[in-house]
């Protein structure tokens, strides 16, 4: 039998706890520290060398290679813009006649003038005494020249392309003249050029026309007075002697007459339904750049026909309108 005493009767000692110190940590900057370190500026390097070494290393990196369809995709866009602009707010147009020198030229030996139409601003008001306007031909008006579509398929393509961009004029009979008269107004003349309105039953004014160039004596005929129907324009040319006009529209048809004291007011007259729109600037040659406002003799009755609703206002409301859906133009059928 084992007797316990002999063991010495004493436990055996406990062991001491381990305390476990954390690692020391490395100090920054060292080959033990793996934390991203901020480089401290180097001394002595000014602004524009660290600059030049980002547009270095960013020169060095390699160039995303631009798309094949991204060229294409440009000149696209770029067409369909310039067939939106021409269809719905500027056009340009080609002066082949003489019938409004000296304001534009199309002169014979001259550069004949181009210049910029405002095709929006007639759906907003009704044209203005003074306003200069480019409109299709009513019947009969056929004095002045005209272009016509080539007998080639493939230059009539190419044509047809350059007008629906705005760079060729249109087939067909396209003048431009001055407004002297609206629907509702009388206007006269007499053998002397002077030109006289009476607006809606009142006084006639004999109107001061500071733009009419005339190059030989005579070619001034009395005509009028004639009333000018509702819708419809009394138009002449600022050449007062080689314009073939409203004055010289006096007979059935729209054909001359040697008598214009009675002029047919219909076919005399030219519809606003066929007005394309205003001219507003002379585009070329860059040496006869200007604007083209409205004379200081029409500018008391554009103001007193002025809307009262701002600008600003109406073409906020009506521009959708005339994106969306532009009004369409006919032509009346009797004609």
């Amino acid at each position: 039998m084992t007797d316990d005493s002999e063991s010495g009767g004493h436990d055996p000692p406990e062991a001491e706890p381990v305390i476990s110190s954390p690692a020391a940590e490395p100090e920054p900057g060292s080959a033990d520290d793996d934390r991203p370190s901020t480089p401290e500026p180097v001394p002595g390097t000014s602004f524009r060398e660290r600059r030049r070494s980002k547009k270095a290393a960013k020169a060095a990196k390699p160039r995303r290679k631009t798309p094949w369809w991204e060229l294409p995709l440009l000149v696209v866009v770029a067409i369909l813009i310039a067939i939106v602009v021409k269809t719905f707010v500027v056009q340009p147009f080609y002066i082949p006649s003489q019938s409004m020198e000296k304001t534009l030229h199309g002169c014979p030996g001259c550069h004949g003038d181009r210049i910029l139409v405002n095709k929006p601003i007639y759906d907003l008001r009704d044209p203005h005494q003074g306003d200069i306007v480019v409109f299709h031909a009513p019947k009969g008006w056929d004095e002045e020249p005209s272009s016509k579509p080539p007998s080639n398929p493939f230059v009539r393509a190419v044509r047809g392309f350059g007008q629906l961009v705005g760079f060729v004029p249109p087939d067909g009979q396209v003048l431009v003249k001055r407004v002297i008269a609206t629907g509702g107004q009388r206007v006269q003349g007499d053998a002397e050029g002077n030109v006289m309105v009476s607006k809606r039953g009142g006084p006639f004014r004999t109107l001061k026309e500071p733009y009419v160039f005339v190059d030989a004596a005579g070619g001034q005929r009395t005509f009028g007075p004639v009333t000018v129907p509702k819708g419809r324009l009394w138009v002449m040319g600022d050449h007062r002697n080689d314009s073939a006009d409203s004055r010289y529209h006096c007979g059935p048809d729209g054909h001359d007459t040697t008598d214009d004291t009675a002029c047919d007011p219909k076919f005399s007259t030219v519809p606003v339904d066929d007005v394309i729109g205003k001219a507003f600037v002379i585009a070329w040659p860059p040496s006869r750049w200007r604007t083209l406002g409205t004379p200081s003799t029409f500018e008391s009755a554009a103001s007193s026909l002025a809307p009262s609703v701002p600008s600003v206002v109406a073409v906020a409301v009506v521009a959708p309108i005339v994106i969306v859906r532009r009004r369409r133009r006919r032509r009346p059928a009797s004609e």
